[in-house]
């Protein structure tokens, strides 16, 4: 069996900015609603199903990743998932785990729809998924992903952190993706 690799990355909250980042119209970065449940997941699942480095755990992790926005939609009062609009539609989307002793805060990491990738709403997305998770009192906040996914790539590096490279057997997936009781 081949290796796959996984990289952690870990972030102190201590050095992240005190406010939001600013987004010009049309479009709006904030906590998702109740009623944008469908069309978010839809959005999430086809990150998933569109990036070929998820195709060989996705059937292992799409549902876990659904358990558990499922759980944050129907139990939790402040949905912990952000969303960047543009008018009614959403274009980008990030489940955040906000529990202290979680071992990945960012349970799905940015997803961004196909067409509005490329234009800096990824490292937004996760600027304010880690303030989010910070001001929820998680000193350091971890994300974990395939070293092969865009945001290992592409927006996780433009961050401070550190990158803690996690070694798999193809197939499998840390405890840490997706799962709350991790």
């Amino acid at each position: 069996m081949k290796s796959v690799g996984w990289l952690r990355f870990i972030w102190q909250a201590k050095l992240l900015p005190v406010t939001s980042y600013i987004i010009e119209e049309p479009y709006s970065i904030r906590r998702a609603t109740r009623p944008e449940k469908s069309q978010v997941w839809a959005l999430i699942k086809s990150c998933f199903a569109q990036d070929a480095c998820w195709n060989d755990v996705a059937t292992a992790l799409i549902p876990r990743l659904h358990n558990e926005f499922e759980e944050k939609f129907t139990h939790h009062r402040d949905i912990d998932c952000l969303v960047i609009t543009n008018g009614n539609r959403v274009i980008a989307a990030s489940l955040v785990n906000v529990e202290v002793v979680a071992e990945n805060h960012l349970s799905s990491g940015p997803c961004i729809s196909s067409e509005y990738r490329n234009r800096g709403f990824g490292s937004l997305l996760l600027k304010e998924s880690l303030l989010l998770a910070a001001k929820a009192g998680c000193p350091l906040i971890q994300g974990v992903t395939r070293a092969t996914s865009p945001a290992a790539k592409f927006v996780y590096p433009n961050t401070r952190e550190n990158r803690v490279p996690m070694s798999l057997i193809s197939g499998s997936l840390p405890r840490a993706c997706g799962r709350r009781d991790s």
